[in-house]
């Protein structure tokens, strides 16, 4: 090994304690440090016995009435991909073509998933099937507490970014990021209030990452290019 690179890698060596590709975090950085914002205190607690009762009621319902195509919705809206919207943004929609699309949003799911695990910890609430065994889910879960639904977060907020960068689908972005919440309640693996909760979570993590100069940077990027494959001004 030559003297520069070796120097270099003793560097990074004393910084991050490897050298080479290995030494890269696969992980993006949140764009909000967790340790900065508590954010059970901008949400209410899980409901009561009665009321989850009644949630339990019309879950009941509902898995009593859905269809085979909603079942299989379902379950392939278990993926946390800002891809899944690809049935309202088009064909073009494919990470493949929107490689800086890809990255801005995996920053974005990171800082929601460290903001739920906040809920999730704290209160610990029972997934729907734990609490009651005539539920049958047709999607699969984690241990993980039931309160606030991340999928429904990562849904909604990555709903309201993309109706930010195509304010022209607005309506239709909005309508496919509830039904990706509601998915979960319908799969029978997150109570209705579970979710209204995520998307509570989601509201203020928008609001909060907006006026960060990397997310409004990255933003930008990704917004010129997601505009530009699907030739759109």
């Amino acid at each position: 090994m030559k003297l520069i690179p070796l120097l270099l890698c003793t560097a990074l060596l004393g910084m991050s304690g490897s050298c080479g590709a290995a030494a890269a975090d696969p992980q993006p950085a949140p764009y909000l440090d967790v340790a900065t914002l508590d954010s059970t205190r901008f949400m209410a607690p899980p409901p009561d016995d009665a009321a989850t009762r009644a949630e339990i009621q019309w879950m009941l319902d509902l898995q009593r009435d859905r269809t085979e195509s909603q079942s299989a919705r379902a379950v392939a809206d278990l993926e946390q991909s800002v891809f899944r919207f690809a049935d309202v943004m088009g064909p073009g929609f494919v990470e493949a073509r929107l490689p800086r699309v890809a990255a801005f949003f995996s920053r974005l799911y990171r800082t929601e998933s460290e903001f739920n695990k906040q809920g999730k910890q704290l209160w610990r609430r029972d997934r729907p099937p734990m609490v009651d065994e005539r539920l049958k889910p047709v999607a699969k879960f984690a241990n993980s507490g039931s309160y606030p639904s991340g999928h429904a977060a990562f849904g909604f907020l990555a709903g309201i970014v993309l109706a930010d960068m195509v304010p022209e689908r607005r309506a239709r972005i909005m309508a496919r990021a509830r039904e990706f919440g509601d998915n979960r309640v319908l799969g029978g693996v997150h109570f209705p209030s579970d979710v209204e909760a995520g998307r509570q979570l989601a509201v203020l993590i928008a609001a909060l990452v907006q006026h960060l100069p990397a997310y409004q940077s990255d933003f930008a990027l990704a917004r010129a290019e997601l505009r530009h494959a699907l030739d759109l001004p």
